[in-house]
């Protein structure tokens, strides 16, 4: 995909720079991200087979249930093939990875097994303690210090402490733990376990190892201490540079700007943000204007304004094949002669000569085809001495009349001079004449449609950021953000319309190029903007109400393209219809019809193109040799263009003005009261017609819960509505009874019943598979998704009731990142931050504050496109954070990160937590919520399964240790049998969870034996068996949620069996 700069690779000893062919035969490669053909079904897609794969972060985003299970397809089909692969999960690199290397910067650092990168890089252990919340860190850390004086404190993030135990000092790691297991309701200490150093350290002690202006000495544990009493925060991650010009505490002191202010100042910050698309796409626009130019100016040179009339030959050929009806009473030879001349002359110009019988009047007029194919018909009446000649014509086709004269006059001709003879007769049309009767309108509709073809390219483009801001979803976070709908689509439309200003500008030149006299002549140039700067302002809000309809960019142009173009086209053609040639229609229904295209731009503007041209030329030819014609001109032209009557263009600028005034009010109206319509129509509507005409079972549309099955700690959570209803200022989130509900077949029933309160300084975790109900959840919280049933409330505020107040008390992080990608970080975090009302004096520290908070100071310059996927998690977790919010809503926002980013969020979230924000976090990673969360729930198909902290689910349902060990066969392959059956011996009723080569996982029951002692086996049990690392902690939220999602998955099996 990338040829190499320089250097040399070999797959299978071909080299890439020559035989990638070759290497492709046998290579397999997972992006990251999914390249997938829309067409082909699953089984199709693998039958695949390679030798050597490469996988780019293969489990990114996915659940521990999938995740897991990839682990066991790769494992399973390892055997005879190469794979190479990427990830930022380190367990994953530990369980998988045969040889780890470790990337910094471009640069490798390291590359070795996991058993030699942890002996290389980790110097011992790590005892992580459960906190209750009477937690006495300060006795811990003295406990832990008089046993082993040089312990380090690692982190004190969440509900978890970490401390860091040398090597040299593992005799006292027994006395250690027994003392710990003592005083466990003294210290306030939940659990507590011990492990080696993991991969995760190893890459984080490698990256630190990378940076020469960090230190990876972690200081003692008393120097640490005093730093500790000195700031209640948090602390930040090792490498961040604190900023002298702005701290998190003086952040926390900036007065928001509320009211008029804060309008001027987030109209401000659209205006930036739209000047910046067009400033960053300069090449689109500058192609767009030059095509809108090129295009106006080759269709306006193609148009003759001049009216010039060519010469035709008056001939019967002319229209093609045609009958020539002829009837004759009574006999003589020169009507004869006539009638063989007419038939000689006919025959050469491919006409037929049909003889009548009786009255030729009535042939004329019942026959059919005679309406469709005669031009001309001839009667003959012999009267004694006289021959009467009647030539009749169809006067429906041009030139007929002059046509019907030539015939008679060429067989008059051929009856005296011999059937050789001929007269050719052209029509040379002269100037138009003086007299107002006979002046006709010059070709205006012509160039009025030339010129609808640039206007339609020109407004279709208005569309693009609409849509691209709608697709990413950043539009939906800049109302989360608090950006009122108001100034959203005005700023919108004032940058728009300055930019239709400038390629109007240009067309002027164009028309003065190609001697349209009419649209720049005596000042009518200033006719010509007004007209087109309506146009604008009534096309432009149009644009933006399609852009609702479309969900990819160049669809919505092109559809947007043609009907703006072709709303003109079909507008005219019907006007033309109508005025002239309709002659049954009333004078009331044409002007219905007429008055009902008004609601179209592009008939309101090609009518204004068109008469302002045609008064001009008409005017310039009456005024040409006699003033005074003025007064027969008035049938035609006005003296003043802007009067309502005919030929004024008063009522289509009118038109314009009040449409696009509509327009607007109407985008602000779906937008404003969009949500609360979805909210009728999905509350009421929509269940009742499933009921009653789709036969859907109420229990599935009903907000019904079945008790017997549901947790006792979630039945306890829904109790918590009635006993504070009338406290909920006290807590910033309050669900109750939420469901959503999607109406398609079959009915899905996404999210049931869900009940919470979440308090001040709370974190909130919502665990779950993919699928479960996690999202779906948040975009309901947030606005994004109508609710179906419940309620929610945020700070005491109906979401359903004020969508508006209640958006601007959250911050949301989405699952995919909504990013403007043609801006900077920085340019991105400031638009936020005067979103929010940031006062400009105090922007720059903000926002340098959030770099930095972010790690992003060195990225803050570059556009976001650019970004990696972690640095545009890091920007859209930044977006979150910034302002004021009560609640934080946080969707995945560690996915695709590495561990250092993964800490460095952890611990901006912990101290954002700490300020008395409640967060609602949903993650993959069990780890970051058991450091994060003070409570969590589990989700299974769109409900609650458990409810509680992280502590309180492991000791609810899991009563066992979790023994993790790794044993080293390389010196003996049988030690890891023979360790197995020592467990099994030693701890009756333990289960083996899972095993890859070498790593054993076992739950061992708790109930009848310490911590410590388990310890104490181990460690002699260590030397004995090779064991190369061991852990033993209590069961680990990851292994509950494995639980229900095996309980959910049998449950689906049982079910696919019935069905």
């Amino acid at each position: 995909l990338s040829p190499p700069t320089r250097g040399q690779a070999y797959i299978n000893g071909y080299d890439i720079s020559k035989d990638i062919a070759q290497i492709r035969k046998n290579l397999g490669f997972c992006p990251q991200h999914d390249l997938l053909f829309n067409d082909l079904t699953l089984s199709e897609h693998l039958f695949f087979y390679c030798t050597v794969v490469i996988l780019d972060e293969p489990s990114s985003g996915m659940d521990p249930v999938s995740r897991r299970a990839t682990w066991d397809l790769l494992q399973k089909y390892k055997q005879d093939r190469t794979i190479l692969l990427t990830t930022h999960y380190m367990d994953e690199a530990d369980v998988l990875g045969d040889r780890i290397a470790i990337m910094v910067r471009g640069t490798l650092q390291c590359c070795g097994s996991s058993i030699f990168l942890k002996q290389i890089y980790g110097a011992g252990y790590h005892i992580v303690v459960e906190k209750k919340p009477h937690c006495d860190v300060e006795g811990i850390t003295a406990l832990i210090s008089s046993y082993i004086p040089n312990a380090t404190l690692d982190s004190n993030v969440g509900a978890a402490l970490s401390f860091f135990l040398p090597k040299e000092r593992m005799h006292r790691f027994v006395a250690l733990f027994n003392d710990l297991d003592n005083k466990q309701e003294e210290l306030g200490i939940a659990s507590f376990g011990a492990s080696i150093t993991t991969m995760e350290e190893v890459f984080l002690k490698v990256e630190k190892l990378a940076d020469s202006q960090v230190d990876i000495l972690s200081p003692s544990l008393k120097g640490r201490n005093i730093r500790q009493k000195m700031s209640e925060n948090v602390e930040a991650p090792r490498n961040y540079k604190r900023s002298s010009s702005a701290t998190w505490n003086e952040l926390s002191t900036i007065k928001f700007n509320t009211g008029f202010p804060l309008h001027c100042q987030q109209f401000r910050s659209m205006l930036i943000k739209r000047a910046l698309f067009s400033w960053r796409k300069w090449k689109l626009m500058l192609l767009q204007i030059l095509v809108i130019v090129f295009v106006t100016a080759y269709l306006l040179k193609i148009v003759d304004s001049k009216d010039e009339l060519y010469p035709r030959e008056m001939d019967l050929s002319q229209y093609g094949r045609t009958i020539v009806p002829y009837s004759i009473s009574g006999n003589s030879y020169l009507a004869l002669n006539i009638i063989k001349n007419l038939e000689i002359f006919l025959k050469s110009k491919n006409q037929e000569l049909r003889e009548i019988q009786g009255n030729i009047m009535n042939y004329l007029l019942e026959s059919k085809e005679c309406q469709n194919f005669c031009i001309i018909a001839l009667s003959i009446k012999v009267k004694q001495d006289k021959i009467v000649f009647t030539i009749l014509f169809n006067n429906l086709a041009y030139h007929s009349a002059a046509t019907s004269l030539a015939v008679l006059d060429n067989i008059l001709f051929m009856s005296l001079s011999g059937p050789n003879a001929s007269i050719r007769v052209t029509n040379k049309p002269q100037p138009l004449p003086l007299h107002g009767a006979n002046i006709v309108p010059a070709n205006g509709i012509q160039v009025a449609l030339c010129l609808s073809l640039g206007m339609a390219l020109l407004a279709s483009s208005f569309c693009l950021q609409t849509v691209t801001e709608t697709i990413t979803k950043a539009k939906h976070i800049q109302f989360v953000s608090g950006v009122c709908v108001i100034t959203y689509w005005l700023s919108a439309l004032l940058w728009d319309l300055t930019c239709f200003s400038i390629p109007c500008c240009l067309l002027l030149g164009v028309f003065r190029y190609c001697r349209m006299d009419a649209f720049v002549m005596d000042y009518h140039f200033l006719d010509t903007m007004m007209i087109f700067m309506l146009y604008g302002w009534c096309v432009v809000p149009l644009m933006y109400l399609g852009s609702f309809l479309f969900s990819s960019v160049s669809v919505a142009y092109i559809k947007l393209t043609l009907f703006n173009y072709l709303s003109t086209v079909i507008s005219i053609i019907i006007h033309t219809i109508v005025q002239y040639y309709a002659r049954d229609l009333s004078g009331f229904t044409k002007k219905l019809t007429c008055n009902s295209l008004m609601v179209l731009p592009g008939y309101n503007f090609a009518m204004c193109i068109s008469r302002l041209f045609d008064n001009y030329e008409v005017r310039k030819h009456c005024a040409r040799k006699f003033h005074v014609v003025y007064l027969d001109c008035k049938a035609f032209a006005e003296r003043n263009i802007y009067s309502f009557e005919k030929h004024g263009i008063a009522k289509f600028l009118t038109a314009l003005a009040v449409m696009g005034l509509f327009y607007l009010l109407l985008i602000l109206y779906l937008e404003c009261s969009f949500w609360n319509l979805k909210t009728i129509v999905f509350h009421k509507i929509i269940p009742y017609v499933c009921q009653k005409f789709m036969k859907v079972n109420k229990a599935i549309v009903s907000n019904q819960v079945i008790e017997e099955s549901e947790d006792e700690d979630v039945k306890n959570e829904r109790k918590k509505d009635l006993a504070l209803s009338h406290t909920l200022q006290n807590y910033p989130l309050f669900l109750k009874e939420l469901t959503k509900i999607y109406y398609k077949c079959p009915v899905v029933k996404a999210v049931r019943n869900i009940s919470l309160v979440v308090k001040k300084s709370e974190c909130f975790g919502l665990l779950g598979l993919s699928g479960a109900g996690k999202t779906t959840l948040l975009k309901m919280l947030t606005g994004e998704e109508p609710i179906t049933s419940g309620v929610v409330l945020i700070d005491g505020i109906n979401i359903t009731e004020n969508i508006r107040e209640t958006r601007s008390r959250i911050g949301y992080c989405p699952q995919s990142d909504a990013m403007l990608n043609y801006m900077t970080g920085r340019e991105l975090l400031i638009m936020y931050a005067r979103i929010r009302g940031v006062p400009e004096p105090d922007m720059s520290g903000y926002v340098e504050a959030f770099l930095q908070l972010m790690h992003l100071e060195t990225h803050a310059d570059k556009s976001v496109y650019t970004y990696s996927g972690r640095n545009k998690r890091r920007l859209s977790t930044a977006i979150a954070l910034m302002g004021n919010p009560s609640v934080i809503f946080l969707d995945e926002p560690s996915t695709g990160m590495d561990p250092t980013a993964k800490h460095l969020v952890r611990d901006t979230i912990t101290r954002i937590c700490k300020t008395g924000k409640s967060i609602i976090i949903t993650s993959h990673s069990m780890e970051e919520c058991e450091a994060l969360c003070t409570r969590l729930a589990i989700m299974v198909k769109g409900r609650f399964t458990c409810l509680g902290s992280p502590q309180y689910l492991k000791n609810k349902f899991g009563n066992v240790y979790t023994l993790k060990a790794k044993v080293n066969m390389d010196k003996d392959g049988n030690k890891l049998k023979e360790f197995k059956e020592f467990i099994a011996t030693t701890f009756p009723g333990n289960i083996i969870n899972q095993e890859h080569q070498g790593i054993i996982d076992y739950s061992i029951p708790s109930e009848e034996i310490s911590l410590g002692k388990v310890f104490s086996i181990l460690e002699d049990a260590k030397l004995l068996f090779n064991l190369e690392d061991y852990s033993v902690s209590q069961i680990t939220l990851e292994q509950i949620f494995l639980t229900f999602a095996n309980i959910d998955k049998v449950e689906n099996d049982q079910t696919i069996k019935l069905l």
